[in-house]
C-alpha cells in the first residue's frame, strides 16, 4: 500500500497535464507509472482501493494456492482486461522512455525492462512487483526476475547500463 503515495503524485501530474518523457518505476511505482503513461486518471485508485478487500487481490489463500500472496493473474490479467480496463493503445503510442526496474536473480543486480516489454500479460510489471518469498520468480526473456527494490533499495544505478540490450533499444 506504500504505492498509494506515488498514485496520488501521479494523479496530480495528470490533473495538471504534466507528463514526463523519461519515467523509471520499480515495484508498485512501476505499476502506477503504467497507468500514468497510458494517461488513465483515477485508474490506480480504482485498482488499489477498489480491490483491497478482494481475496483474489492479496491473501494468504493466494499464497497457499498459487505461491504468491498477490493474485498476480487476477491483478495483471483479469483486472486490466475485465474490471478496470488498461489502455494499451495509449500506453504504447505515448512518447518517451519508460524503464521498469527488476532484479536479475542470477546476478543480484538491477535489470531494467523497457516500455515495449510490458507485454499482454504485464510481464515487466509482474517481475518488478514480485516480492521474495511472497511471489514466484518471473522467467522472462531468459532472465529470472524479482522485485527491483531488492537490488536498488536506496540508490539508482545508471539504468542505461543495466537495461536489457535492444531487441528492446530506445
Amino acid at each position: 500500500m506504500r504505492g498509494l503515495y506515488t498514485c496520488g503524485v501521479l494523479e496530480y501530474f495528470m490533473e495538471n497535464d504534466l507528463y514526463f518523457n523519461y519515467v523509471i518505476g520499480v515495484s508498485a511505482g512501476a505499476c502506477n507509472a503504467a497507468s500514468y503513461i497510458s494517461r488513465q486518471q483515477r485508474r490506480n485508485e480504482k485498482v488499489i482501493i477498489g480491490f483491497i478487500k478482494d481475496r483474489r487481490y492479496m491473501s494468504l489463500r493466494n499464497l497457499i494456492l498459487s505461491k504468491s500472496y498477490f493474485g498476480m493473474d487476477f491483478i495483471f490479467d483479469e483486472i486490466p482486461k475485465k474490471h478496470v480496463m488498461f489502455d494499451f493503445k495509449t500506453y504504447y503510442e505515448s512518447p518517451g522512455i519508460f524503464l521498469v526496474g527488476t532484479t536479475d536473480c542470477q546476478t543480484g543486480k538491477p535489470l531494467y525492462l523497457h516500455k515495449d516489454d510490458l507485454g499482454e500479460q504485464f510481464q515487466a510489471l509482474r517481475a518488478s512487483a514480485s516480492l521474495p518469498m511472497l511471489s514466484p520468480i518471473v522467467n522472462y526473456k531468459g532472465y529470472e526476475l524479482l522485485d527491483g527494490g531488492i537490488s536498488m533499495p536506496y540508490r539508482l544505478e545508471n539504468p542505461l547500463k543495466t537495461a536489457i540490450p535492444k531487441i528492446l533499444s530506445f
